[in-house]
């Protein structure tokens, strides 16, 4: 298609604000960093680690240096302007740039530095004959700066090591596929956001138990990898990490999103950052076929049904949750369309409504043992009869 001067003219226009956006941010952080060593209120740096995930041959590792990483929350006894206050802290971050971080990780050590938002990635070489466990640890300390460097400021993190074994992997997006986020009642999602915590936020129902099979593969040790991709931003990834755990939720890599002035994240959809890393999955793990989890109220439908013309032999199938399954809304019919498109190139799509239907396609698809079902109905019904602000025993 022809590239017409007004739509070339709009992007150059984007870039150019995205650049002067971006160059404005750099410089209101390094004003507020001198402001705060100058008066003595530099703080020390300090390592938020991520959860990382290793393939047959690589372990990809990754986090944020901050002088003010979240602080453990007592989620039984905080009340809603603590809750608010600690959502206060996550996105006024110190950010700590052109730290000298080492990672280790099965006798294997590598640098990184971070980048003006305080974020560091790097890749280690994974020995082939290493241990083989599902989750193994890597660890982490600061070279530089050297006040730093002098403090015990080391970290550890899980490292998820996908196994040659594995049936397939599952790309799962968080925002009402397995948490509730009220994403209809804009009011609802606010106070949830700022006024909650991990504990006070209620899962989807039965998707702990479903996520746990398809985890496990009908054994008892876990063999295939999950993956949650959210539009929620890095500020939020403890919250979102402590939700897993407290909702027996199998835990995996959660890969969210920089808030930052960037031209990347400027031009695009705030949603289609979550193609990006699906297509990364893809590709690193080249031998597993994906199941992708979603919902029907933001752009997942759209985004899985791109992915599935990109990669249809790699994906075997796609579930959307239906975020108002009581009701026919524009919702569905926009998930219908996608569909349609997922199909033509051989790649199943379903609108379901609870995990105990999706528990029932995926085992006409030999995802799921039969004997699942039953555990999967008990565990969807449960959660339904469970009050609010409770957790998974």
């Amino acid at each position: 298609m022809a590239t017409t001067p007004g739509s070339a003219w709009q992007r150059e226009l984007k870039s150019w604000l995205a650049r002067a956006a971006s160059a404005a941010d750099d410089l209101a952080d390094a004003g507020i960093r001198r402001l705060r060593k100058r008066f003595g209120r530099a703080g020390i740096a300090q390592i938020q680690p991520y959860m990382g995930y290793a393939s047959t041959d690589t372990a990809h590792l990754h986090g944020r240096i901050l002088t003010n990483p979240p602080i453990d929350s007592d989620y039984h006894r905080d009340q809603w302007w603590e809750n608010l206050g600690h959502t206060v802290q996550r996105f006024a971050t110190n950010e700590v740039p052109g730290a000298e971080i080492e990672a280790s990780f099965n006798g294997r050590r590598g640098t990184a530095v971070s980048d003006d938002e305080g974020y560091f990635h790097l890749t280690l070489p994974r020995p082939q004959d290493g241990d083989d466990v599902f989750w193994d640890v890597a660890s982490f300390r600061i070279l530089n700066p050297a006040d730093a460097a002098q403090q015990p400021s080391r970290a550890t993190c899980g490292v998820m090591a996908v196994p040659n074994d594995a049936a397939f992997g599952i790309i799962s997006d968080v925002d009402d596929t397995i948490l509730h986020t009220g994403a209809t009642d804009i009011a609802t999602m606010a106070k949830l956001t700022f006024f909650g915590n991990a504990r006070t936020r209620a899962p989807l129902y039965g998707v702990a138990e479903l996520y746990e099979r398809l985890q496990s593969g009908g054994v008892e040790c876990p063999a295939n990898p999950i993956f949650y991709v959210s539009s929620s931003p890095w500020n939020l990834y403890d919250l979102l990490e402590d939700f897993l755990e407290l909702n027996a939720i199998p835990r995996g890599p959660l890969l969210l999103r920089d808030l930052g002035f960037d031209e990347n994240i400027f031009l695009k959809s705030g949603h289609d950052h979550k193609l990006d890393k699906a297509r990364r999955l893809i590709n690193t793990f080249d031998h597993l076929p994906f199941l992708l989890f979603g919902d029907s109220g933001q752009e997942d439908a759209r985004l899985y049904a791109a992915a599935a013309s990109e990669f249809p032999d790699r994906i075997a199938g796609i579930f959307i949750r239906d975020i108002d399954p009581d009701v026919v809304s524009d919702h569905n019919e926009k998930v219908d369309r996608y569909v349609r498109q997922a199909a033509e190139v051989g790649v199943p799509m379903y609108l379901v409504s609870d995990s105990s239907q999706a528990a029932e396609i995926a085992v006409e698809h030999g995802w799921l043992s039969r004997n699942c079902l039953d555990g999967i109905a008990d565990a969807t019904r449960r959660d339904r009869e469970r009050p609010a602000g409770t957790v998974q025993p």
